[in-house]
């Protein structure tokens, strides 16, 4: 049963999600010299790479995972990294400094820029409450469940294998998923003692501000304004394909990629700068993170981060200035220096993610049904939603599309970061070629990765297109700054000077929070509210009833013991069992996929218990003795599974509990 929605249990939540993003992260990210924005943003991912290593790993040696075991897994890597680190700065190996940001930023200016990410947060927070609508906590899109589900499994099991949540639906072995984000949510729910749907809501709820932290950090690292990052962050709480459109559709790991992308280059380039053990330890680790939040994030940002390597050999080729190498070298060099360097970090990722390498081979190759979508969407529409930052609702995102002209139109005053723009340009090719032309065999065969989703992919789109919006916004400060120290009022008052750029860069994030209505607030609330809605406010009935909550809390009180299944319908609320009151359903997602026939078969014929055999053997195999069910679907056009109707007069099973949105049968024969 969910926890009373009241602002405590959510504090709760939210703070202890931050405190595991920020404690594990940080302690080895500090221990490998990560210092200032770049810790603040890489935090996150390695906490997830923490996590999601110490799951699988665990599981393997017969370890439960939990607070503790994570706590030492973090101990372990932290004094790793250090103790390496220490050892190659005493034997003369290597100089740390280099990978350090080029350009100092003021006090005032960390300051102002940890205001805006504090307002990106703020944002993202009010966007998901408010997006709520009072009604429910309980997410009602399609892999929601599968998730509520894995979080509980993981928390009372300690079992953090790669397959091990999947035996709530999948029985007995389970199926294969990277579980970074459900390893994280189970120490959130067993620490903040919260129930799983406000453990979901505290995990969402501060997307957005991630997203933010990670754009600075982004711009941080390669030495861009102290405006430009505060833009950032801004721009990324507003943007309602950034995070809010994936949050919307129930991909809560692939968001969580998404928000976790740009530190890619974070790592990326503080290794290619200086290249050590402690900078190849971070980049291997958030390489680690990426593909144990979702499969897709590390393709993702290897695309994203690319192009960074592409200006950097550029202008190697050209005979350039390159960061990290010294003046005169050839550039043959350079670019063999950098391939064969980064061979022992792939090698280390590699050697650390084997359990989930393994795992995805094992699951692609296996028998669960690849179904592409077919999208044939007309190019110019394609590029108006790029442009226009929306896809799932038709208001378009104007006062962004007004600053990523500008930020396009000043492309070339990035300097170190130009290649966003071949970003933007190859992420966007890859969402147009997808959208339009998504039947293709060759769009789908590109697209597997993401599963040939557009919405996914417009998500991706997203990270460089914010930065050039971000762009746009920071020039826009430039110039009123500029405008205005030319005025003689402020020229004969020296004390003006010097707050000009700090006045300017206010009153333009003020004028932006209104003309936007709080940075598209609303908007991006109705987006998120179909998470809650499975469709827009009004127009449709959640899938999970208040009727069927009140079912299955009153099913938690009836004493089922462990190795019990009840029997239920796959599309119907009642598959959100095992995550509210802990007892096991037999269809404990939506997915049939590779559901056991057991499940399948029950689901078609139970209500030929009295005639047929079979019907009797899967339900004493499976040890029912209560079934549920609820009203409403998931589908709207998919009703109630045959073998569940008209179960009212059986004489093989006897009502218990009956509301108007739910019964409650034990079987008596």
């Amino acid at each position: 049963m969910p926890a009373p929605e009241d602002f405590w249990s959510y504090f709760t939540a939210v703070a202890t999600y931050l405190a595991v993003l920020a404690v594990p992260g940080g302690v080895v990210g500090r221990a490998a010299g990560v210092r200032g924005w770049p810790l603040a943003g890489l935090a996150p991912l390695l906490s997830y790479a923490i996590t999601g290593l110490a799951g699988p790993w665990l599981a393997i040696v017969h370890v439960p995972y939990g607070p503790l075991s994570v706590a030492a897994c973090t101990v372990l890597l932290a004094a790793g990294l250090y103790g390496l680190r220490r050892l190659t700065i005493a034997r003369g190996w290597m100089t740390p400094g280099a990978e350090e940001p080029p350009q100092p930023w003021t006090r005032r200016a960390h300051l102002a820029v940890g205001a805006c990410v504090a307002v990106a947060t703020a944002v993202s927070i009010a966007v998901v409450v408010t997006g709520r609508g009072g009604t429910t906590a309980v997410f009602q899109r399609w892999d929601t469940v599968f998730h509520a589900n894995g979080i509980r499994y993981i928390a009372e099991t300690g079992d953090g294998s790669l397959t091990g949540m999947g035996t709530i639906n999948w029985y007995p072995d389970g199926s294969f998923y990277p579980n970074a984000y459900h390893l994280v949510g189970a120490l959130v729910y067993q620490l903040s003692g919260t129930s799983v749907p406000v453990t979901l809501n505290a995990v969402t709820m501060p997307i957005a501000g991630l997203f933010a932290l990670a754009m600075v950090a982004l711009v941080r690292q390669l030495g861009g304004r102290a405006v430009f990052a505060g833009s950032a962050a801004l721009v990324a709480g507003g943007a309602t394909t950034g995070a809010y459109e994936s949050v919307s559709s129930g991909l809560l790991p692939f968001a969580l990629g998404i928000v976790l992308t740009p530190l890619a280059v974070v790592a990326l380039q503080r290794f290619v700068v200086r290249p050590g053990v402690d900078t190849g330890g971070v980049l291997a680790l958030s390489a680690t993170g990426l593909l144990a939040a979702h499969s897709s994030a590390l393709f993702g940002a290897l695309l994203f981060a690319f192009p960074l390597v592409v200006q950097r050999w550029y202008r190697a080729l050209r005979g350039k200035r390159v960061d990290g190498v010294p003046e005169g070298r050839a550039a043959w060099r350079i670019l063999g220096g950098d391939v064969l360097r980064m061979v022992p970090v792939m090698v280390a990722a590699g050697l650390l993610a084997a359990p989930m390498i393994l795992g995805a081979l094992t699951f692609t190759s296996g028998s669960y049904p690849y179904h592409p979508w077919g999208s044939h969407m007309a190019v110019w529409k394609a590029l108006a939603m790029l442009a226009t930052f929306k896809q799932v609702l038709p208001v378009p995102q104007i006062w962004l599309t007004v600053f990523l002209a500008l930020g396009v139109f000043t492309l070339m005053r990035l300097r170190r970061m130009r290649w966003v723009g071949l970003s933007a340009i190859g992420l966007s090719a890859l969402f147009v070629v997808v959208a339009c032309f998504g039947g293709e065999d060759w769009v789908i065969s590109l697209s597997r990765p993401w599963w040939n989703d557009r919405f996914r992919l417009m998500a991706l789109a997203a990270i460089p297109m914010c930065l050039l919006a971000a762009h746009g916004m920071s020039e826009t400060q430039q110039w009123l700054a500029k405008v205005a120290s030319g005025r003689a009022w402020v020229r004969a008052r020296p004390w003006l000077t010097g707050r000009v750029g700090l006045a300017t860069a206010v009153l333009l994030v003020v004028a932006m929070g209104v003309l936007t209505g709080g940075f598209y607030r609303a908007a991006n609330a109705k987006t998120v509210s179909l998470l809650y809605y499975n469709g827009l406010p009004g127009e449709t009935v959640p899938p999970v009833s208040q009727d069927e909550i009140d079912a299955m809390d009153h099913l938690g009180m009836l004493g089922i013991p462990a190795d019990q299944k009840v029997l239920n319908d796959r599309m119907d609320g009642t598959a959100w069992m095992y995550a509210l009151i802990g007892v096991h359903p037999v269809a404990g997602h939506y997915d049939a996929g590779i559901a056991p026939p057991d499940a399948l078969y029950l689901a078609l014929h139970f209500g030929d218990y009295d005639s047929d055999p079979e019907v009797r053997a899967a339900t004493q195999r499976l040890n029912i003795h209560y079934v549920l069910v609820g009203s409403g679907t998931i589908r709207r056009d998919t009703p109630i599974a045959p073998g569940l109707r008209h179960l009212d007069g059986h004489d093989f099973v006897r009502e218990v509990y009956r509301n108007p949105g739910a019964v409650i049968y034990r079987i008596v024969k």
